[in-house]
């Protein structure tokens, strides 16, 4: 046992005070004169023991009581072994947690605000010179240094509730960091928070000591959209588009009868109503038929109180007219492409010859088919080089007695395997690669013994393990057919045949049609729909050649920003680094361009889980001795944090001492007559 103020142990000297007046507690007799001498029958014998034994129980009372009350004073408590510190100066990091989540209530006051006023009372328990580190979510700048107490409460009362989202790993380094710069010995963290499960594990260094003090809230129900994608990655112009939106129920009772809403550019366009079970989740599709071109902002919402952060979500997507599709032939255009192609409303279809080819036909173009060619000119090669490297999408059609020569210079610049020679023994394809992209989403069930299309004359390629072939149909003998070839930002998808049925039936087969429907479908840059604030994912958008001092800008609703930017080729990476805190639209735009991009930025669905470690689970998955887990159940958080430091208090135990053994003495005085 220990005491806070051990000054007051010298008043124990008072002892002395009621020991010498027992000791020299001569009494006075008095003469009494009585009229009648029968009321001395109504005296009771004393004996010298009886008086002796009550003048000592009375002393003892007396030095207890007066003992305990000095005791009270100075404050005596049982040291927490699992915080026990050095004398000298202290080194103190409080981190209060400012997420959504503790905009929970509880007992009429929300647990953030609990939080502040507990991060005060901890600085108010310690001295003056000690040292202090506040840190929140935000991992502000000024937060990264230890501040005095004066300092430290100022920067409480400016906490405000954050969209930022930290794991504990990332609290705890940062804790440490900041209190291992003073190579102090007394190293004492604070955690203020209502520990929800997803904020992962926290990095125990055995140099500070942890307090982790978790705040539960009332029961709280909560249902968001948790997310949302589209069935196809293109959305056509005047074609049905399919978003499917999953709404979750965080919460422990059932919610009936709510309505998902779906705006588009500013006007609703589909309502659909639902029920989700507690603890659960679904899925609902919503269809609708885009009318606009271009950039599309749309926005879903649900009703929910009371935590409703959550309940609207946003994205930003491309609509495109059509698909630009460029074939090249030798002289006359393909059949079989003109079949595929040519009368479909999604695509626009064109079709050039060899002689005709300008690499300004590229531009804007999904896929470029080059059919039949008995060579690739120089000049073309370069042009689709660059087209592919820039992440275009190339398909290649060998022609019948190509000059090999000029294909494998192409090829080899795309790093492709390399045309070997020319084979006449008819096999059939023996296996299709479904997971490559181009399948994925066509069958909806794979038949065991599947038509696969028949080779009758093909090129045979060479074998090389640098080549980075994807293989999608292969023959009977292991050689592939079809393969893909990933180049920089681009696809070139080789074929060992001529697009001619006297070569093979993959013209007429049933899988030629979604084979290159996907081809041109996949090389749309559709980008993110939507992103999280917070989210370290890096923005891509295109970055045109112009001088290097222009920069790209952000602006939104009351904030305008120049994020950071990385050039990688012919795209900029961009950099958002908290400086947003409100979900919505926001527009990307270059500096002296009138060309726009719409960023559209959620809240991060990891506080909408409503799913809180207890104060016995965290003793249990923290069993360390320098962790110590306070239980805040039926008690206020600021009372718990002043015993915090000097472990388990027992001056109240002294007070009820003090006031047990005034009454026994009274008890004593007022009924025991001797």
């Amino acid at each position: 046992m220990q005491f806070l103020h051990s000054g007051f142990l010298f008043a124990l000297s008072a002892l002395a005070i009621p020991i010498i007046i027992h000791l020299f507690n001569f009494r006075r007799y008095k003469t009494v004169y009585f009229s009648n001498v029968t009321f001395l029958k109504e005296l009771k014998d004393e004996t010298a023991s009886q008086s002796k034994l009550k003048h000592l129980l009375v002393l003892a009372c007396r030095l207890l009581a007066l003992a305990f009350l000095v005791f009270a004073f100075a404050q005596p408590y049982i040291p927490n072994k699992r915080n026990q510190v050095s004398a000298g100066k202290k080194f103190v990091s409080v981190y209060v947690d400012n997420s959504f989540s503790m905009n929970a209530m509880s007992q009429g006051r929300s647990l953030f605000d609990k939080a502040k006023l507990a991060a005060k009372e901890i600085a108010h328990n310690y001295s003056a010179d000690d040292q202090f580190q506040l840190l929140s979510n935000d991992f502000m700048g000024k937060h990264q240094r230890l501040v005095g107490k004066e300092e430290f409460t100022n920067m409480v009362d400016e906490l405000e509730i954050s969209p930022s989202v930290r794991t504990l790993s990332e609290i705890t380094k940062r804790q440490k960091d900041a209190l291992s710069r003073e190579n102090g010995k007394n190293q004492i963290a604070y955690l203020l928070s209502d520990f929800q499960k997803n904020m992962g594990d926290m990095s125990v260094d055995s140099l500070v000591g942890y307090n982790l003090i978790p705040l539960s809230a009332d029961a709280q129900e909560n249902v968001y959209v948790d997310t949302c994608w589209f069935s196809e990655p293109v959305q056509l112009i005047g074609q049905q588009a399919q978003l499917i939106v999953k709404i979750s129920n965080a919460g422990e009772k059932k919610n009936e009868n709510n309505r998902l809403v779906l705006k588009l550019n500013g006007q609703t366009k589909v309502m659909a109503d639902f029920s989700v079970d507690a603890g659960s989740f679904k899925y609902d599709t919503l269809s609708f038929i885009p009318a606009q071109a271009g950039l599309n902002k749309a926005e879903l919402s649900i009703q929910d109180y009371p935590i409703n952060y959550d309940d609207n979500y946003y994205i930003a997507f491309n609509v495109i007219e059509k698909i630009k599709v460029v074939a090249v032939n030798e002289g006359r255009a393909n059949i079989f492409l003109d079949a595929l192609f040519k009368d479909q409303t999604e695509f626009n279809y064109s079709s050039i010859s060899l002689s005709g080819f300008d690499p300004a036909v590229l531009q804007g173009t999904q896929l470029v088919i080059l059919a039949n060619l008995k060579t690739i000119p120089t000049g073309m090669a370069s042009a689709i080089t660059q087209y592919i490297a820039n992440g275009g999408a190339v398909t290649l059609f060998p022609g019948d007695k190509c000059e090999t020569e000029a294909y494998n210079r192409f090829l080899n610049n795309l790093q492709a395997n390399s045309i070997t020679g020319f084979s006449e023994q008819q096999q059939d394809m023996a296996t299709i690669n479904l997971q490559q992209n181009i399948f994925k989403d066509v069958f909806e069930k794979v038949p065991q013994n599947m038509n696969l299309p028949q080779a009758k004359k093909y090129y045979t390629f060479s074998h090389s393990t640098a080549s980075n072939e994807e293989a999608i149909l292969n023959l009977k003998d292991g050689t592939s057919f079809f393969s893909r070839y990933p180049f920089q930002q681009g696809s070139l998808y080789v074929c060992a045949a001529p697009l001619d049925k006297d070569f093979s039936d993959l013209p007429v087969h049933a899988i030629f049609v979604p084979m290159l429907y996907k081809m041109a479908v996949l090389n749309i840059k559709g980008g993110n729909i939507s992103y999280f604030i917070g989210d370290k994912t890096r923005i891509e958008v295109d970055a045109p050649k112009v001088a290097s001092q222009k920069v790209y800008k952000i602006k939104g609703e009351n904030v305008e920003f120049i994020p950071e930017q990385f050039a990688v080729g012919n795209k900029m990476l961009l950099g958002l680094s908290d400086q947003i805190k409100k979900a919505g639209f926001y527009t990307i735009a270059l500096e002296g361009s009138d060309s726009t991009q719409v960023l559209a930025l959620n809240f991060d669905r990891r506080e909408s889980d409503l799913k809180f470690s207890t104060a016995a689970q965290l003793k249990e998955k923290y069993p360390q001795s320098n962790v110590n887990v306070v239980s805040t159940a039926n008690a206020e958080v600021a009372s718990i944090v002043k015993e915090l430091d000097r472990g388990t208090p027992l001056w109240r135990w002294c007070l009820i001492l003090t006031l047990l053994f005034l009454g026994l003495e009274i008890l004593l005085l007022r009924f025991w007559r001797v």
